[in-house]
């Protein structure tokens, strides 16, 4: 059976559904709990889960998809020729999100508040004869290093897709935990339209600062629970699509520690992240809920495959669309530091946001 058919039998049945490809993978999962999903309880343990997938909102308890059915599929992009028409710029929506940016600085320079992450909505109706399956398949395509994925759960009433490139936690069959800082936005492509090499990034001072923050926030974390033994990799820059990031890696063997708890231990104090929220997060978390006028729901917040061949692989819930009926709403945030310019700040979700328009928009 085809990847599309199973996931449009699937949704007649009411049965929640994850279809996804790894970063670099070569195939596609598609699992499907025919219970419609559920809701974790206060108090879960990300080890004592069964095989499934996870999906967590920015503020909430996640919804855990257990694997009743799990089936691969081979990945066969299909073919591209319309040229991507960015959409217009929407003056109001650019007025107020600087506006919001503008009362971040000010608050950051008051203080305590040091770093927020703001986000916006940009809301598109879909092409004719819009499907999802090839949408992913696409998305895979173009950007191979992302975690790509598509979540549908009956009472959420809607598809969220994503193409993200930050892994909060994973761990390997071997027990290698990973976890990494991303922060710091730049274009990945010249004015000609042309990649643009890492090696040739030039990073501000601002989005230094930015991606310190997240790293520092991951530090912190380790400290709380007295883990001084990791490997630390970078910063660097990294290429993810049409998108240059600064990226720090951290790498721990759970194995030769005898610590197979870090990975549910670090869920619990990592989401939200500094990178999807800000510093201090309750402060951040704060500003948010007071500034933003849109619900995040899925947006930042995590998903991915728990306890599939005994590995884990959660990412942030990144460069995110929902899709409904006819329209889809893409979601994109950036990092407001005291050094931030409310122009650039726009431009950054600009870019964002047609991380995933370039594909699904055609």
């Amino acid at each position: 059976m085809k990847l599309g058919l199973a996931w449009e039998e699937g949704m007649a049945k009411g049965a929640a559904m994850a279809t996804w490809r790894l970063p670099q993978g070569e195939e596609a999962f598609l699992l499907q709990d025919f219970s419609g999903g559920s809701t974790l309880s206060e108090g879960w343990n990300l080890s004592d889960l069964s095989e499934g997938f996870l999906a967590a909102p920015f503020l909430g308890l996640p919804y855990f998809l257990r694997a009743d059915s799990l089936t691969t599929f081979s990945i066969h992009p299909a073919e591209r020729t319309n040229p991507f028409v960015a959409p217009t710029e929407n003056s109001a929506k650019k007025s107020e999100f600087m506006n919001w940016v503008a009362e971040a600085i000010q608050a950051i320079k008051q203080g305590p508040l040091q770093k927020v992450v703001l986000s916006r909505t940009d809301e598109q109706e879909l092409p004719a004869g819009f499907d999802v399956m090839k949408a992913l398949e696409e998305l895979g395509a173009a950007y191979p290093t992302a975690f790509v994925c598509a979540l549908y759960i009956p009472s959420l009433q809607g598809i969220w897709m994503c193409a993200t490139p930050e892994i909060l936690v994973e761990q390997n069959e071997e027990g290698i935990f990973r976890t990494i800082s991303l922060a710091g936005t730049q274009s990945g492509v010249d004015v000609d339209g042309l990649p643009i090499s890492p090696s040739q990034a030039r990073w501000s001072q601002k989005e230094i600062e930015e991606q310190a923050f997240v790293s520092r926030y991951i530090i912190d974390c380790f400290k709380k629970i007295r883990l001084r033994e990791y490997t630390e990799i970078g910063p660097k820059t990294i290429s993810t699509g049409n998108l240059l990031h600064l990226k720090t890696e951290y790498i721990v063997d759970t194995k030769a520690m005898d610590f197979p708890q870090l990975p549910g231990l670090m869920l619990g104090l990592l989401h939200p992240t500094s990178a999807v929220c800000g510093t201090p997060k309750q402060a951040a978390i704060d500003f948010i809920l007071a500034t933003e006028k849109h619900k995040r729901s899925m947006y930042s917040g995590y998903l991915g495959p728990v306890n599939l061949g005994n590995a884990t692989h959660l990412f942030v819930n990144l460069r995110t669309v929902e899709i409904k009926e006819n329209h889809a709403v893409f979601y994109a945030g950036c990092g407001i530091t005291e050094d931030s310019v409310p122009e650039k700040e726009w431009q950054e979700t600009q870019m964002k946001s047609q991380t995933l328009q370039r594909v699904l928009m055609q």
